[in-house]
């Protein structure tokens, strides 16, 4: 009785996870195109992250924004928007809209848990780097 109980209480999350995989793989196929992606705008400390169905456009597009492309995969809008959902419930805040962030540690660090495509990002060295050009840009106070 008691197995039969178990047993019927794994089948619905069973079968949440086989419907997600399902979709995901529908989703790729059909849109072979499609990329999740994160870009770096360094002149105000910018981290743009997002989903496309025409990668190409959408890369020239930021560039001419000043936005540096950091990594892209393959994705669905689905992981899109799952991510800045639990950003959101994480306590992490957009800036100028949904999907641009303040580069700090604390992003990063959440993203690469999250499995989102942060290339470089996520090296210490990138961060030192980083860090060092920041504070070498800022005036003195003498």
């Amino acid at each position: 009785m008691l197995f039969d109980q178990i047993e019927k209480a794994l089948q619905a999350p069973t079968m949440d996870a086989v419907i997600a995989l399902t979709e995901r793989f529908q989703d790729l196929e059909i849109k072979p195109e499609a990329m999740v992606f994160t870009f770096l705008r360094r002149i105000d400390e910018t981290i743009l992250i997002g989903y496309s169905e025409a990668f190409s456009s959408t890369c020239k597009e930021f560039q001419q924004r000043d936005f540096v492309l950091v990594e892209a995969r393959r994705g669905t809008r689905r992981e899109e928007r799952l991510l800045l959902m639990t950003l959101q419930e994480i306590g992490l805040k957009p800036t100028y809209n949904s999907h641009c962030f303040a580069a700090d540690s604390n992003l990063i660090r959440h993203l690469n848990h999250l499995g989102w495509p942060i290339g470089d990002l996520r090296s210490s060295t990138f961060q030192k780097k980083w860090h060092n050009q920041r504070f070498s840009h800022q005036p003195d106070d003498n």
